[in-house]
């Protein structure tokens, strides 16, 4: 039995110590042995600062490691990073990987990275541009949420998806681009932009499309985003719209007047929130259902001449993620 209990023992001591050899330091970051000869960074010590590269190898004893991927909530919180340079074998950046870094002005996203996922530029007020290479296929819920310098972005060509309120308070965009390959533009992803004059949807986008700058599904059939800034002081929909998506209008400053399609039967929750110039609105005898608050703070216009009378609060916590708001 001694012998028994002994030779367990060793076996439990072999493989504590090897899953000690899993994580590891080296330099000023922690690693974690994520496959064959591949790490990948686990975390970084939050008291840095300035420029900082990330190696494209790492050795632990006699064996190299290459650096392949960024953990979730990597770099969370680092915020006295000014720049950081990725390996340029990294293939996965996690979840929230720069979360909360509110001083990152510049970071490379190497080729081989296929996913920007959720919070992952959260708050990352000093990013004023990013290029986002063609293989990535998804921007993730609240991605670059907060990104309050970044002025235009353009939908890689492989993207399928924007997530929702990808670009959520990004106060200073002016322009995006949507490639023809993205299939599913999440709920609120423009939500708080209130500079956007211009979204651009590729012709050969089989699911949205664009006309005059304003963003609609490809029948026209859903109004998804007014740019806030665009010049005009009316509007006139497409007969073909029959629904405004929720915060569509949000904030729109110059509009005076708009002219709801004859076939709109819905205008959802917060649609004309906050259109602070708007003095009409000229709806059909086709519209029946108006959303919770509608046409909150358009204090220009008369309500009474609005359809419906379901103007009880909106619940617009609904949903959020705190941690990204």
């Amino acid at each position: 039995m001694n012998s028994t209990k002994t030779f367990l023992l060793l076996i439990l001591m072999i493989i504590a110590t090897a899953a000690g050899a899993q994580t590891f330091k080296a330099g000023t970051f922690k690693y974690k042995v994520i496959g064959k000869n591949t790490v990948e960074v686990a975390s970084a010590d939050s008291s840095m600062s300035g420029n900082v590269a990330i190696p494209q190898t790492v050795r632990l004893g006699d064996t190299v490691y290459t650096v392949t991927a960024i953990a979730k909530n990597g770099f969370s919180g680092c915020t006295g990073i000014r720049s950081i340079i990725l390996p340029a074998k990294i293939t996965r950046i996690g979840q929230e990987a720069f979360l909360n870094c509110h001083n990152l002005n510049s970071i490379n996203i190497p080729y081989g990275v296929k996913e920007i996922g959720d919070g992952t530029f959260c708050h990352c007020e000093a990013l004023a541009g990013l290029t986002v290479p063609d293989g990535v296929t998804k921007i993730g819920k609240y991605a670059l949420a907060h990104c309050k310098n970044i002025t235009r972005f353009n939908a890689p060509d492989n993207c399928k998806e924007i997530g929702d309120k990808a670009f959520y308070n990004c106060q200073k965009l002016q322009a995006l681009v949507i490639s023809a390959a993205v299939e599913k533009i999440g709920v609120r992803a423009l939500q708080g932009c209130p500079e956007l004059r211009r979204i651009n949807v590729e012709p050969e986008n089989k699911y949205f499309t664009s006309q005059n700058d304003i963003l609609y599904n490809k029948a026209m059939t859903n109004l998804i985003k007014y740019p806030g800034n665009i010049d005009e002081a009316m509007f006139e929909m497409p007969s073909t719209v029959t629904s405004i998506e929720e915060y569509a209008f949000e904030n729109v400053k110059k509009l005076l007047v708009v002219k709801v399609s004859p076939s709109c039967t819905k205008i959802d929750n917060m649609a004309f929130v906050n259109c602070e110039k708007l003095q009409k609105a000229v709806c059909p005898p086709s519209l029946h259902q108006v959303g919770m608050d509608s046409f909150f703070g358009c204090i220009m216009l008369d309500l009474n001449s609005i359809p419906g009378d379901d103007f009880t609060e909106f619940d617009y916590k609904k949903g959020l993620v705190e941690k990204y708001e």
